[in-house]
């Protein structure tokens, strides 16, 4: 089955409304139905996922695209891999002595305990470092991707709980930006890293060359901050399309560098002198 954006926000409209108002019945989870395919949506799109036996066969994007996007073909491999951690799991040594363990981190080995425990472990020492040192000492952080839903979202749900038992100490900024996002509103007025940036139909009418610096979008366009739509990738197959010039600035000849062809010019700079290149840029 393959969407159209209009009808891919729609149906999700009816299923989200059907959900309001069955949402007092049972309702069997997926994961035990015995087969059939499954509309949803992951950081890399919208996606029909085939459940057979009550396991992930095959996933395939369910939005129209030109540019294939090998992510949405992975959902079985994310959900049933070997490299996934089944059950909660122990430093050896920190679960013998919280309070002195013999090895570091690092150095030790881990070993399987029960939900029941590993919780009992977290209560005694959160509630030990709590009165012993104050909600400062506790770092409510759990920062990083995750499930795109918000109630999936454990920085949330972790400074949630962390209020509730009086306190913690959090964190500004993200690793996106790093500290642009301080030090850009004395620079330009505003935080500029999350600004509302040139439209791509503006950048394909009006632009005569495409400079594209330290940057892979054919790569990083497969994703997005909550589920991509993927029109960036789409508007890169019109940008191929017009023939314009692009100029890529990356000592790596990335999948976007192939992908324009003749089209691309590549400079690959030194390593340490991009800072260089940018300052004889502005030089006349």
């Amino acid at each position: 089955m393959t969407l159209t954006r209009r009808e891919f926000i729609k149906h999700s409209g009816i299923a989200a409304g059907t959900l309001v108002v069955t949402s007092a019945a049972p309702l069997p989870a997926w994961a035990e139905e015995k087969g059939g395919k499954i509309l949803t949506a992951g950081r890399w799109g919208a996606m029909n996922v085939e459940v057979k036996d009550g396991k992930i066969v095959s996933s395939t994007g369910a939005l129209a695209k030109t540019i294939p996007n090998s992510l949405q073909s992975t959902a079985a491999d994310q959900v049933h891999t070997t490299a996934r951690i089944q059950h909660p799991m122990v430093r050896k040594s920190y679960l013998d002595n919280p309070l002195q363990p013999v090895k570091g981190r690092g150095e030790d080995t881990y070993v399987q305990v029960s939900w029941e425990q590993a919780l009992k472990l977290i209560h005694e020492q959160h509630d030990r470092i709590r009165k012993a040192n104050g909600p400062s000492a506790i770092f409510a952080g759990s920062y990083g991707w995750r499930s795109s839903g918000v109630l999936h979202k454990a920085q949330t749900l972790l400074q949630r709980y962390m209020n509730l038992a009086g306190g913690y100490s959090g964190h500004s900024g993200d690793y996106s930006t790093g500290a642009a996002q301080v030090i850009m509103p004395h620079v330009v007025g505003s935080v500029e890293v999350y600004e509302q940036q040139t439209s791509w139909p503006l950048i394909l009418e009006n632009s005569q060359v495409v400079v594209l610096w330290g940057m892979n979008p054919l790569n990083t366009l497969k994703i997005a901050w909550s589920s991509t739509d993927e029109q960036g990738l789409e508007y890169f197959h019109q940008l191929k399309k017009s023939g314009k010039p692009v100029i890529a600035i990356d000592p790596i000849c990335s999948e976007t560098i192939e992908f324009f062809g003749d089209n691309a010019t590549w400079i690959a700079p030194n390593m340490g002198t991009d800072v260089a290149l940018m300052l004889g840029l502005r030089i006349p």
